[in-house]
C-alpha cells in the first residue's frame, strides 16, 4: 500500500530537481513556481508520513535544508502575482500605476538574485532519499488505514480549532494551507483512508475553497507590497494611488465575508458529501 506514497515523492521529487537546475540557470519565473509547488507537495507528503510512521519519521528534519529557499522562492512568487494583478488594476480603475510596477519588477529582479545565489549546486541535498526509503519501510499494513484516517481527523480538528476563534488574516490563510494539503493529497487519502471524500468535499471542491482564499491573499499581500512602495519612495501617496488603496480594501473585505461563510466550522462527516 506503501508505493502509492513511493510513487508520490519520485515523481514531485524529480519535477523539484528538475526545476531547480532551471531556476539556477536561467531565473525562469515558471520553473521558481513549479519548484515551490514541488516543495509544498512534498511538505504535505512528510507530513502523512509522519502519521503514519507514529511520529517516528520528521517532516521538518526532512523539510530543514530547503525551509530557506522555500520562504525564498516564495517572496520571488508574491512578487510576480502582484506584478499581474497590478495591470487588472490598471484595467479596472482606468488609471495607471508604472512606478509601481516598475518597483516591483526591480524587487523581483533582487529576490531572484539573492535566490541564484543561495541555491546550492547540488539539488540532492535537500531530501534524503535512505530516511524516506526506511520510514516507508517501517509503516505497519495493517494500522495504515487507521493512520490515515487520523491523519484527516488532525487537518480536520486544526480546520475547527482555527475558525471557532477570531477569524485572523493568519488563521483565514492557515485553512488554505490545510484545504491545499488534503487537495494535494487527495488521491491518495482516499485510497489509503478507505473514504471516498475528504472532510465532506470533492477534490474539485476543496481546490475552489482554496482557490478562493488565494484570491482574498493576493489582495492581502497587495495592501503590504503597497505600502512597501510608499515606504520606498518617501510616502509618495497621490490621489491615484489613494483610489487604488481603497480599492484594494474594498474588494479585500468583501471577498473575506464570502470566504468566512464556507469556513469549516462543523464537525460534518469526514467522508460525505456536506
Amino acid at each position: 500500500m506503501t508505493q502509492i506514497i513511493q510513487d508520490y515523492y519520485i515523481e514531485h521529487k524529480s519535477n523539484f530537481e528538475e526545476n531547480f537546475l532551471l531556476a539556477k540557470e536561467t531565473s525562469n519565473a515558471g520553473a521558481i513556481h513549479k519548484m515551490r509547488t514541488s516543495m509544498k507537495r512534498l511538505r504535505a507528503l512528510f507530513q502523512l508520513v509522519e502519521t503514519l510512521t507514529e511520529g517516528n519519521f520528521k517532516a521538518r528534519k526532512q523539510l530543514k535544508k530547503g525551509r530557506k529557499i522555500f520562504k525564498l522562492v516564495g517572496n520571488i512568487r508574491e512578487l510576480q502575482v502582484e506584478e499581474m494583478l497590478v495591470y487588472d488594476y490598471e484595467v479596472k480603475l482606468g488609471m495607471k500605476f508604472i512606478d509601481y510596477s516598475e518597483y516591483l519588477i526591480e524587487k523581483g529582479h533582487r529576490e531572484i538574485i539573492y535566490l541564484q545565489q543561495s541555491l546550492p549546486d547540488n539539488n540532492h541535498s535537500f531530501f534524503n532519499d535512505k530516511v524516506f526509503g526506511e520510514a516507508l519501510k517501517s509503516i505497519h499494513q495493517k494500522k495504515i488505514q487507521l493512520k490515515t484516517q487520523d491523519f484527516i481527523k488532525q487537518k480536520s480538528n486544526v480546520l475547527l480549532k482555527l475558525n471557532k476563534i477570531r477569524k485572523t488574516i493568519k488563521h483565514i490563510h492557515k485553512n488554505r494551507t490545510i484545504l491545499k494539503q488534503v487537495y494535494y493529497l487527495y488521491p491518495i487519502l482516499t485510497n489509503l483512508s478507505g473514504w471516498h471524500q475528504i472532510l465532506g468535499m470533492t477534490q474539485e471542491k476543496m481546490r475552489e475553497r482554496e482557490q478562493q482564499i488565494g484570491n482574498w491573499h493576493d489582495f492581502v499581500n497587495s495592501l503590504h507590497y503597497l505600502s512597501l512602495f510608499f515606504m520606498a519612495k518617501d510616502g509618495r501617496n497621490t490621489n491615484d494611488y489613494l483610489s487604488l488603496k481603497k480599492f484594494i480594501v474594498r474588494e479585500r473585505n468583501e471577498m473575506k465575508d464570502e470566504i468566512v461563510k464556507h469556513l469549516f466550522t462543523v464537525q460534518t462527516s469526514l467522508w460525505e458529501d456536506e
